[in-house]
């Protein structure tokens, strides 16, 4: 529902930065009894106070034509007279996966029995000292690094506060604009905030940091004004000479987005140690592009050194050098780039060969009065970077000294950590005994400018290997005020073990109640699932708490490396979600989303609502397949018309890129699993289009069931595209489809991925379809493997199709069995391992992973939609080698709860209690008794 709210958007007179900027808004006002709400929106992101209680915050991500907002029944949090209301509001300033940049302010109106107040002039508003805006950004897919001074917060929340001194808002613009349109409110339930504690005390040690660590933003130099997300393709140096008073060595820490090529003294670096001369020596680094061309500079070495761009004392520690023209190499990799979305910074002058003068003579003292070195102001230069100096803190000698170390695990009483008497800084490791996703919060009794910094990551291998998240700033800083407080941090963040690091300690530190408020989209648990097979009871829970990880106010791909809405993820936790919870709200949240980028893209957009355009045809694909399974979950016939809608207007633009030979042909990111198969972004791509096809039939059985006459349209259309791809992409010589085709050339890369494509979409057909299944199930020496628990969704769906039960079940044994028996909680991105030797994966919780949670459900089991909203509801268990299950699946009419019996020797049994409203069609694996609440009606 669109909601017109009255007042304006307002924000704070005063001055505040534009990247990540803080602001703290007041109003007081009275109130005599009866209801109350207040209807709020911000941009980028709110934190609700009512007399100095927190509330909640939002909003929701959206497309900002669409912005939505929140509201509250704050009722219960009023007193008789004077009342406060408070609120913080952060302002992004540039764009991230999850957000597009639009202009900041605060949006609200408080409506009593008295009347309406809206935001106006008479709000007082003033930027937040507390929190740092020069930080590091998460990654590129996330906001900015959190970093707090509590000896900022004046209590300014709590309704006895005098903010005589605060300025008046300043008005911005009306309620409607042109940013914002007319906002539409919620439409999902706020996240949940369930306390959770640590489970152990892992370790404690001592720790020193290294001297000298940099958080480099080149991109304002690089593309001023830029706030996307898009990536960049740039020809630019970081620069800065060290000064030294004598020879020395110095060691670089090279992590994510850190130091590419280096040059010391005109010198190509090999290796991690870095000989300085005594005197100046002049430093030159690549700079790397990328969504987020934020570069983390580590060396560990003696003290004394200076950094300074010029030579000069005191002068900028470092500058840009450039952007030059392009490189040739940088020319090819945009001619491939897997969509328009990029940036290009091409200038003619100074042209490249200018750059390439320059890294060849390494010289940074040649170049300082050159107009194109750029020193980096100090906005760009954050003075901390919580993760990196955390992550490179080196162990120190001696021993941690802590009183009652199990109330860190109780919550109960309070915990006395020690300083060390040498001066080193003190580390604990939590862990919180599964994946968890939420707000830190903790209470600390500390003396004022005590440090606390948390630095998560996911996993601990069984060989003792921390796999720490080197691809973000997983990470936190608080600093304390004197005396007793308390903390609940804004960011959520993912994780399950936790550093607590406590520098420039100089008295004993009393902490108490770390937890985690565990923040997702909140669980009905109307779904279960049990069988006589522990493994499968186990692997279906762990599935069902990865989803619950990856559900906020969208399904997100991961709760820790980017909480982004990934479309094609979105999919597969969709129907996971049902069988779990059957709440289908945030399904439909997503799929209108993703409809939503119609708006700029002719085909929808692989991950919404996002500063970077991205086309992932597939993802686009699975997106219509997925609007086709919401009618059939649902039933919901207004919905499903309003998405029908967008699926058509998303045929009209996948059709546009056929090409004469009647192939599909995009440029974009053509990726269907992690693995080396060959998609290029520019080619005809076998999977894609097969895909293609598949979605084409999915869309005209969506229009046949909403009973419109688009379907046989479609239907032609994809037969059509099925035989160009028999004729063009099937190799006779392999007796497969090929990967895909550039140019008029076939690819010589085979892989069971494309097969499996070919075989569920229908393509193949007679003794193809019998090839391909083959090579599915056992894929020939030389043909590309799966690479990721995700494409075996697909493995099980064909698994399914062919009624291969016993395979199914010993897939999910095997493959998801194996992360469960290295202590996963919940299930991996990919089995392949990205980063350092040996690491099993990067994410250890990703929703697309979880699939043997709905197919357990919904085939094992037996419980699925026979027509839109279980019309019928189909019961038809595949039992295999179970001797028994149980479970509950829901339906739109209520839950069905299915028991059933698989004694070898005897018939099979099963008892079903189902709505009565609710009509059943139940198939057998073979003859037995079948009881319905309660009465046996068949054999």
């Amino acid at each position: 529902m669109a909601l017109k709210l009255n007042g304006s958007w307002i924000w704070t007179s005063e001055k505040t930065e534009d990247r990540n900027a803080f602001a703290r808004f007041r109003r007081t006002f009275d109130y005599s009894g009866g209801p109350a709400v207040i209807r709020i929106t911000a941009d980028s992101r709110y934190v609700l106070y009512i007399n100095g209680e927190y509330i909640g915050q939002g909003p929701v991500r959206e497309w900002p034509a669409h912005w939505r907002y929140d509201e509250y029944d704050i009722g219960p949090y009023l007193r008789q007279g004077d009342n406060a209301v408070a609120v913080l509001v952060n302002s992004f300033g540039e764009g991230n996966f999850q957000y597009i940049p639009a202009p900041k302010g605060l949006l609200a109106e408080i409506e009593t029995s008295e009347g309406i107040i809206v935001t106006d002039s008479e709000w007082l508003a003033m930027p937040d000292p507390s929190f740092f805006s020069s930080v590091p950004r998460i990654d590129s897919q996330e906001g900015f690094e959190e970093q707090f001074d509590a000896r900022f917060d004046d209590g300014w929340t709590k309704p006895n506060y005098n903010g005589q001194n605060w300025p008046k808002a300043a008005e911005l613009r009306p309620a409607i604009d042109g940013f914002h349109g007319v906002l539409e409110e919620r439409e999902i339930p706020f996240l949940t905030l369930e306390p959770v504690l640590p489970k152990r005390l892992v370790e404690s040690d001592l720790v020193t940091s290294i001297p000298y660590i940099f958080t480099v933003s080149p991109k304002p130099y690089i593309v001023p004004g830029d706030v996307s997300s898009n990536i960049i393709y740039d020809h630019a140096y970081l620069a800065t000479q060290i000064w030294s008073p004598a020879e020395a060595e110095i060691k670089a820490v090279f992590v994510y987005n850190a130091m590419s090529r280096i040059k010391l003294n005109g010198v190509l670096q090999e290796q991690d140690i870095l000989k300085l001369k005594s005197g100046w020596n002049s430093l030159v680094i690549r700079i790397n592009g990328g969504h987020c061309p934020e570069m983390i500079l580590c060396f560990d070495g003696p003290e004394g050194l200076r950094f300074s761009c010029t030579g000069k004392e005191n002068g900028p520690e470092w500058a840009v050098v450039g952007p030059f023209g392009l490189t040739d190499v940088d020319l090819r990799n945009i001619k491939y780039d897997m969509g328009d979305s990029y940036i290009a910074v091409n200038p003619a002058d100074p042209s490249c060969e200018t750059g390439f003068a320059f890294w060849e003579s390494g010289d940074v003292s040649s170049v300082v009065e050159k107009p194109f070195f750029q020193p980096i102001d100090e906005a760009h230069l954050p003075q901390t970077n919580v993760f990196f100096q955390a992550y490179t803190d080196k162990t120190a000698d001696g021993n941690v000294k802590i009183d009652e170390k199990d109330c860190l695990i109780s919550g109960n009483g309070w915990t006395t950590i020690y300083p060390d008497p040498n001066g080193n800084d003190v580390r604990i490791l939590l862990d919180f005994g599964k994946e968890v996703i939420g707000h830190h919060r903790f209470e600390i009794v500390a003396e004022a400018g005590t440090i606390v910094d948390f630095y998560n990551f996911e996993f601990i291998q069984p060989d003792g290997r921390k796999n720490l998240a080197e691809w973000m700033n997983n990470s936190f800083r608080y600093i304390c005020r004197d005396g007793r407080q308390v903390y609940q941090t804004n960011q959520r963040r993912g994780f399950q073990y936790s550093y607590v690091i406590f520098r420039n300690m100089k008295q004993p530190v009393k902490l108490k109640g770390i937890q985690v408020l565990m923040s997702t989209y909140p669980q009905t648990g109307r779904g279960s699932f049990a069988c006589s097979d522990s493994l499968l009871d186990r692997i279906w829970e762990v599935g069902a708490h990865t989803l619950r990880c990856c559900a906020e106010d969208t399904y997100t791909d991961c709760p820790t490396y980017e909480q982004t809405n990934w479309v094609g993820d979105a999919r597969n936790e969709a129907l996971i979600d049902w069988v779990i919870n059957g709440d289908p709200r945030l399904w439909y949240r997503c799929l209108e989303q993703t409809g939503r980028s119609l708006e700029r893209s002719k085909i929808t957009e692989s991950n919404v609502p996002a500063a970077w355009i991205n086309i992932l045809p597939v993802w686009s694909f699975l997106w219509m397949r997925s609007c086709r399974e919401y009618f059939l979950f649902t039933g919901d016939k207004p919905k499903s018309r309003k998405l029908l809608d967008y699926v058509k207007q998303n045929i009209d633009g996948m059709l546009s890129y056929i090409g004469e030979n009647g192939l599909i042909n995009i440029r974009g990111w053509n990726m269907f699993d992690w693995a080396a198969m060959d998609t290029p972004s520019i080619g005809i791509v076998t999977h894609l289009n097969c895909f293609a096809a598949l979605a084409l039939k999915d869309g005209a059985e969506l229009a046949d069931m909403l009973g419109t006459k688009d379907g046989d349209a479609w239907r032609n259309e994809a037969k059509k595209l099925s035989k160009a791809i028999n004729t063009y992409l099937w190799n006779d010589e392999k007796a497969a489809y090929t990967d895909c085709m550039r140019g008029d050339v076939q690819s010589s890369v085979f892989s069971q991925q494309t097969q499996t494509a070919a075989y569920l979409s229908g393509v193949a057909e007679g003794e193809r379809t019998t090839r391909c299944r083959n090579i599915m199930h056992n894929p020939p020496d030389g043909f590309v493997k799966a690479g990721s628990p995700f494409f075996e969704f697909f493995l099980l769906e064909a698994f399914q199709d062919e009624n291969r039960v016993q395979e199914f079940l010993d897939t999910i044994r095997k493959d998801w069995g194996f992360m469960v028996d290295m202590g996963a909680t919940t299930f991996w991105e990919a089995w392949s391992g990205v980063g350092p030797d040996g690491r099993l994966t990067r994410s250890h919780c990703h929703g697309w992973s979880a699939a043997p949670t709905y197919f357990l459900s919904t085939y094992v089991l037996g419980v699925r939609p026979g027509g839109p909203g279980f019309s019928p509801a189909i019961i038809e268990p595949h039992p295999g080698d179970l001797t028994w299950c149980r479970g509950t699946v829901p339906t739109p009419l209520g839950d069905v709860e299915v028991q059933w019996q698989n004694e070898a020797g005897k018939p099979f049994e099963i008892n079903i209690n189902a709505p009565k409203e609710l009509e059943l069609k139940v198939n057998l694996p073979r003859e037995g008794k079948i009881s319905i609440n309660g009465v046996v009606t068949g054999a």
